[in-house]
């Protein structure tokens, strides 16, 4: 059967996809439930017409590595989050963090940018895999704010800096599968992304209050996108893709200080204590950043975050028993979470084994001809939204994002940079972002709420990088 002509194919390749949607929307199931039976049906579709790209043999082995893959290192790393996020509820810390950053802003709008724009960036650009969402989210609800709109704020906010997340992960990963230089593509990712990007504070505050929010705040979210995108696009020009969301992210945070009427934050020493979880989480993944590749490859965020957790947790003098604890509650709390990365990734997995992504892919480029570059990003977040991973989406579609581009005459690293942008850009809504979102901050159970809330916020943005990609490549015909 020639898959790349038959339109059953397609309309078979789309139904997993199409049936989590239902699932996760309309029927309102679990996000674990959900993802396994999109899961089920992906596997049986496989087998019933895709058995020469994917035979049965085949099957346990593609689902146990994409298991094997959500296990570790992403699993791994959002529970070693919750659980250095749960320490220093389990201390009290959290507490006296809310009261040293109400020295630093009374106005909720300030925090929400300090935490969910600046911070979450600068977590992306360090761990990535769902810690720019899951640590952002849980002190956001740790310091009073709705639990809906904080996990919204982070998922809005967590769309552009997934190009340079995980010391550069995806980039490095898209360079190599598009063949294209890793030090070009990143300057040229962050040119196209540069608009959507300093969008994002605007975005924060639109969510978290609506245009009531800008009252009065436009010369802080001027602040915030200028100490942000131009060290960010400094260092994406001259250093690399490694660290643009991590310089940045720090540059925004000081600024933020700075701008502030701060008096001073009384106990400093309880203040340090208390931020040592996340202090000690920074040092250690900075260290990390810098280690040569043969020292890293031996090690993995996740455990170095858990590491972290513990270390903080005894500078916050937590008996190692109550530590013990507080991990096997996090288990017991979040496994929902954690299952349904395991069923998102095996998903992934098969349908990209099978060749059920290419052949929706395939389907969009033969639809859209020389106006493909308009509906590129789209590809791009279709990888995100299945996958949950800026680097998985390049891997799916980086080689055919190139292959395109040659085709109809475009800049092969334009459309594999609209690749890892549109892939920010469907990780708003993927049920793996979803997921942790919604573990972070107790909203477990409530995924299909927050797919909702989600759901405008990720068309529109999609819509406006569609349309900046589009006209980027007529410029550059």
């Amino acid at each position: 059967m020639d898959v790349s002509q038959d339109g059953l194919v397609l309309v078979v390749s789309v139904l997993p996809i199409a049936w989590l949607v239902v699932a996760l929307a309309v029927v309102k199931m679990k996000a674990w439930q959900a993802t396994l039976s999109a899961l089920s049906l992906a596997a049986a579709l496989s087998l019933a017409f895709f058995p020469s790209s994917l035979p049965a043999a085949k099957m346990p082995g593609v689902v146990a590595s994409g298991v094997a893959f959500a296990l570790c290192p992403i699993c791994l790393l959002v529970f070693a989050a919750l659980f250095t996020y749960a320490v220093t509820v389990e201390s009290g810390a959290m507490d006296v963090i809310r009261k040293g950053l109400g020295g630093i802003s009374d106005d909720r709008r300030v925090i929400a940018l300090l935490i969910a724009w600046a911070f979450g960036n600068f977590m992306e650009g360090m761990a990535g895999f769902g810690s720019a969402v899951a640590i952002p989210s849980a002190m956001l609800v740790g310091m009073g704010f709705d639990p809906v709109k904080s996990v919204l704020m982070c998922l809005v906010a967590n769309t552009t800096p997934t190009a340079f997340g995980s010391v550069g992960v995806p980039l490095m990963t898209l360079a190599l599968e598009s063949g294209s230089e890793a030090m070009s593509l990143a300057w040229t990712t962050a040119l196209l992304q540069c608009a959507i990007t300093m969008a994002g504070p605007v975005l924060v505050l639109l969510v978290l209050d609506g245009f009531r929010a800008l009252r009065g705040m436009w010369r802080m979210v001027v602040v915030v996108d200028l100490s942000f995108i131009v060290p960010w696009l400094i260092t994406a020009r001259y250093v690399g893709c490694e660290l643009p969301n991590v310089v940045g992210g720090i540059c925004a945070m000081l600024a933020v200080g700075l701008s502030c009427r701060c008096g001073g934050i009384s106990g400093a020493g309880a203040q340090l204590r208390a931020w040592a979880p996340f202090g000690l989480v920074v040092a250690i993944l900075g260290v990390n950043a810098v280690l040569p590749a043969s020292v890293k490859a031996h090690l993995t965020p996740g455990a170095l975050v858990l590491a972290a957790g513990f270390a903080g947790g005894l500078v916050q003098r937590v008996p190692v028993k109550r530590l013990l604890a507080v991990l096997c509650r996090t288990v017991a709390s979040y496994w929902p979470a954690f299952a349904t990365i395991c069923f998102v990734l095996a998903l992934a997995r098969v349908m990209g084994a099978s060749g059920m992504t290419s052949a929706m892919a395939d389907a969009l480029v033969a639809a859209t001809g020389r106006a493909y570059p308009f509906a590129s990003t789209a590809v791009g977040a279709l990888g995100g939204f299945v996958t949950g991973s800026g680097t998985s989406s390049s891997v799916l579609f980086g080689r055919l994002q190139a292959d395109t581009a040659v085709a109809i005459s475009v800049s092969p690293e334009l459309l594999a940079a609209a690749n890892i942008m549109g892939a920010g850009i469907g990780k708003m809504i993927c049920p793996q972002s979803i997921a942790i979102g919604s573990a972070a901050a107790g909203l477990v159970g409530a995924e299909s709420r927050l797919f909702k809330a989600a759901f405008p916020w990720f068309a529109g943005v999609l819509l406006a990088a569609s349309v900046l990609t589009g006209l980027a490549a007529l410029c550059r015909a």
